[in-house]
């Protein structure tokens, strides 16, 4: 620009992202190849007008609409208006239209109920301002990224690129001293980082990140994840290490008793939310995987033994937590008529199912969802190396209770539909939920596996995934909106008889009660 020193002459886009443009017309050959719309060359005249009255209530101001929103009192809060009696502010009209852009797209944010539920509370309180800065730059990079691409809006996302990079070179900084005091805080950006990553998807930004999480949590050890915010990013960062190592089928540090344990000495193991009870049994099942590979490679009857035992093992300790949890949520699930449903929680697509599973909370659905994930996984792989060779038992009598108990599965289509059922619940309450949901699509993932051959259960998984946004094309392509392209581990299907693994109780009511004689199916 005459007359102007030091102007560069590169399009809009590459300014706002602060990278060299190659100045390529119309358009610019290097937004084209980084996935941006070229902004063009045209420069607008820019008016401005300064005011320097009242600077001290200005910078105070000004200072104080910095502060990041409150997500406490709902996302409806963010668009209430000032009373028009109340005394109009001296902040620049730039500053109040700033704040109010980072309240819409943090709320945009929340409104996707598996980004929420997957990150509370700590993503919630990163976008408060209430974990430190870098979390706080990670997660408004997030946002202006999502809200721009869903909205059309390449500034806003132009702008989120420029935050994330941002964000990413302090954290690298950061990185070069992991292990000093107060490195385990990194473990929340990095989480928000990730997310960022796999959503837009990049495969590559995302597998860097992976690797800075277990080299950060390995380092730091399990000891300094014990505060209430570092151990809810700590049960989030180990359901995704423990899918990503379901899928690469490798052994993981996380099956380690210290990494079961201290995480939780603040509160006491024992008082591990249902879901990280299971997650303590998933952890083993990559070691599982990988031994049963390489078994394949080279047999060894032995080691094969030594392999079934522990898979039993685990097996009986996952049917020990379900009947823990029965007795904790006695009638916790019903079911109903689709007609008795109101309108706006009512399936409007075809299913073969006739009921309506109910649940009493969203966590209840979503443990159930993981049990069923957890005994497919260690039921598919003890049914491979040890099929049945014997008659199988007659399965238990028909019950009006609607969830199955240990005894009742016969085969692994029993927990594959029982996942989607309560994957429908949870579709159809998915509104302003505040729960923790670790595994939110993992257990339709391994339920779509066993049941692909069925065509009119795969109509039903897929008309549920494409309700929403945030599900839509989930194990069949790129998501724009969820966590990028989801790989779902793959389930041999075998059936067989359970009974050396059952643990009987003491059970009343509606709770149907099998002996060791009666346990499994056809």
């Amino acid at each position: 620009m005459v007359g102007v020193p030091g102007r560069s002459k590169g399009c809009h886009t590459c300014l706002k992202r602060r990278v060299k443009c190659d100045e390529a017309r119309p358009s610019c050959k290097r937004c084209e190849k980084a996935g941006f719309t070229c902004g063009g060359y045209e420069r607008k005249l820019e008016m401005r007008f300064h005011s320097f009255s009242n600077q001290t209530d200005s910078a105070t101001l000004t200072k104080a609409v910095k502060k990041p929103p409150s997500f406490q009192s709902g996302f409806s809060d963010f668009y209430a208006l000032r009373s028009s009696d109340q005394t109009p502010s001296t902040v620049p009209q730039e500053l109040n239209l700033s704040a109010f852009r980072d309240n819409i797209q943090f709320s945009y944010l929340f409104s996707n109920f598996v980004w929420s539920t997957y990150g509370s509370p700590w993503l919630q309180m990163s976008a408060e301002g209430k974990v430190d800065a870098l979390a706080l730059e990670a997660c408004r990079a997030f946002s202006l990224t999502i809200f721009g691409k869903h909205h059309h809006q390449p500034e806003i996302e132009v702008t989120g690129a420029v935050h994330y990079d941002k964000a990413v070179r302090a954290l690298s900084f950061r990185l070069s001293n992991v292990g000093a005091p107060g490195s385990e805080d990194m473990i929340v950006p990095i989480m928000i980082l990730l997310m960022h990553s796999s959503s837009i998807p990049d495969p590559q930004a995302s597998a860097f990140h992976i690797q800075g999480l277990l080299k950060l949590i390995q380092i730091c050890g399990p000891q300094r994840f014990t505060s209430p915010i570092l151990r809810s990013a700590f049960e989030s960062c180990r359901a995704t290490l423990t899918t990503v190592a379901l899928i690469t089928k490798i052994r993981t540090f996380l099956e380690l008793s210290e990494w079961l344990t201290e995480p939780w000495a603040e509160i006491g193991a024992t008082n591990k939310s249902f879901q990280n009870q299971l997650v303590d049994i998933l952890v083993y099942i990559p070691g599982f995987l990988q031994d049963q590979a390489n078994l394949e490679q080279e047999p060894n009857k032995d080691l094969e033994h030594d392999l079934i035992r522990r898979i039993e093992f685990q097996i009986q300790q996952l049917f020990q937590w379900r009947w823990r949890w029965e007795e904790t949520n006695r009638h916790a699930a019903w079911e109903i008529d689709p007609e008795q449903l109101p309108p706006e929680t009512s399936p409007n697509y075809d299913r073969p199912v006739k009921n309506v599973m109910m649940f009493s909370s969203f966590s209840r659905a979503a443990e159930i969802c993981l049990y069923d994930a957890v005994l497919l996984c260690l039921l598919g792989l003890l049914w491979t190396l040890a099929p049945p060779n014997e008659k199988t038992p007659s399965p238990c009598p028909p019950s009006s209770y609607p969830l199955y108990l240990p005894g009742d599965v016969s085969s692994l289509t029993e927990p594959a539909v029982e996942i989607c059922r309560a994957f429908e619940y949870q579709l159809l309450h998915a509104t302003n939920i505040s729960d923790s949901v670790l595994f939110w699509l993992f257990p339709l993932g391994l339920a779509s596996k066993v049941l692909e051959d069925d065509p009119i259960m795969m109509r039903w998984i897929r008309s549920m995934l494409e309700q929403s946004q945030a599900t839509r094309n989930y194990g069949t392509g790129p998501s724009t909106v969820g966590f990028g392209f989801y790989k779902f581990p793959t389930v041999r299907r075998r059936k067989g008889p359970l009974s050396s693994l059952m643990r009987t109780g003491s059970h009343t009511g509606s709770i149907r009660h099998c002996s060791d004689d009666s346990s499994e199916g056809d």
